[in-house]
């Protein structure tokens, strides 16, 4: 009951022939024997940052019948950077609870309510031993489900199926909350701890993100209408962590805008499921990782600036909230509670976290329209390690800006044009 063929070399040691079958057991039943599995790539260059992922196909017998499934594996990379590492080990553990606990908690009472579960893989095994992490995870691919092309940016019928799981997501969260004891799920799963509280991981992280927003305002400056956008980011560059941090801490928060966000709601963390007329009908949520307790207003920003062309998002932002609001009232109320805010208030809501949107569409969008040689290495083991890390990024950055397609600057443009309308920016 070994893997077979070269997929054996690839083996990651975490993934063993014990985690394998238990999975197995956990996913077919008691009678499913382990007869061998392989491990398989199945993501390229750029579809993941904080963890390596890669499935695992899977032979066993039930009785005398032979069958065939797969899985799909998340484990610690084991970066060489402590700051990482203790950061992914963090967040690990967290994606474990939420997959183990949190979801199956909130899709009982879905359940008893009469509502559909959150859109997500099933866990068939977590294994949380500090640096050997590893999650086997249902593969969704066999039903369908694919991502969207991140470069392309997200469209309004994609948009929806998105919108309406994250308010249901949020909504089930209130729900469970309800039914706790003490009504407070951060402490009832132990997810108080932020996943970059450690001085390490803030000293990595932060580098990065300073190097991106400087990159960025190296693009600007010499762009007219912008200056001041460049110059705002060259003194806000250094402090931008804080800041996320800060937007980031439950303790900013009270509800009625108080509730579990996904936190990591890009299109990279989407799998779509298509219909014979390839129209979008389904979406999974797919990365659990940085789940926090914030106001429903950072995942929509999040997601808003992150994923989309400027012209999708400012013809549509109306009905997009107002998706949102519906999916997210329709549970509360069918749970027996009333609207928590309304429409208008959630309106307001969103534009007073657009400060959010604005550091993390700044971050992600040279990522959403990267090619392969643009993705970033996160391997920084040193001061000059981090500081030819900043050089090279900028110069990526850099590169991305002036090529033919002119992705990366429409993106940029559309989104800070948003913010200076709306006094984000002055």
């Amino acid at each position: 009951m070994e893997p077979n063929g070269a997929a054996a070399e690839l083996r990651p040691r975490e993934i063993t022939q014990e985690s394998v079958a238990a999975a197995l057991r956990n996913d077919k039943g008691s009678d499913a024997r382990l007869v061998s599995f392989a491990v398989q790539e199945c993501t390229k260059k750029g579809d993941n940052y904080a963890c390596f992922v890669t499935s695992v196909q899977v032979r066993f017998r039930v009785g005398a019948e032979e069958r065939a499934t797969s899985y799909v594996a998340k484990l610690n990379p084991r970066r060489a950077d402590e700051g990482l590492n203790e950061m992914v080990s963090q967040i690990f553990s967290r994606e474990g609870t939420v997959f183990t606990e949190v979801i199956p908690a909130m899709n009982q009472i879905l359940a008893r309510i009469g509502c559909p579960p959150i859109a997500v893989a099933k866990c068939f095994f977590c294994s949380l031993e500090k640096a050997k992490e590893v999650l086997i995870l249902e593969d969704l691919r066999p039903r369908g489900f694919k991502m969207w092309d991140r470069r392309r940016g997200i469209d309004a019928a994609h948009a929806r199926l998105v919108l309406k799981e994250i308010g249901r997501f949020h909504a089930a969260s209130l729900l469970l909350e309800s039914e706790l004891p003490g009504k407070d799920i951060l402490r009832t799963y132990s997810l108080a701890d932020h996943f970059m509280s450690s001085d390490a991981a803030k000293k990595t992280l932060g580098g990065m993100v300073s190097a991106q927003l400087e990159g960025t305002a190296h693009i600007l400056e010499k762009t007219p209408k912008y200056e001041r956008v460049s110059q705002w980011l060259h003194e806000t560059k250094d402090e931008s962590m804080d800041m996320f941090i800060d937007m980031l801490d439950p303790a900013n928060y009270k509800p009625p805008f108080f509730v579990l966000n996904h936190g990591d709601c890009w299109n990279n963390n989407l799998l779509f499921r298509y219909d014979d007329s390839d129209s979008p009908v389904q979406v999974m949520l797919v990365d659990l990782q940085v789940v926090r307790k914030v106001s429903p207003a950072l995942d929509l920003n999040y997601f808003l600036y992150s994923s989309f062309n400027g012209p999708v998002r400012q013809q549509n932002l109306e009905e997009f909230l107002k998706v949102y609001h519906d999916a997210f009232c329709h549970v509360m109320s069918t749970g027996g509670f009333g609207q928590p805010f309304s429409i208008d208030q959630l309106r307001a809501e969103f534009r007073g976290k657009m400060l959010f949107g604005c550091l993390s569409g700044m971050m992600l969008i040279p990522i959403v329209l990267s090619e392969d040689e643009d993705v970033i290495d996160f391997d920084v083991k040193s001061d000059e390690d981090m500081e030819k890390f900043m050089k090279d990024r900028q110069k990526v950055l850099l590169d991305m800006s002036q090529r033919e397609d002119g992705l990366l600057k429409s993106r940029l443009f559309d989104m800070l044009d948003e913010m200076i309308e709306f006094g984000i920016i002055s």
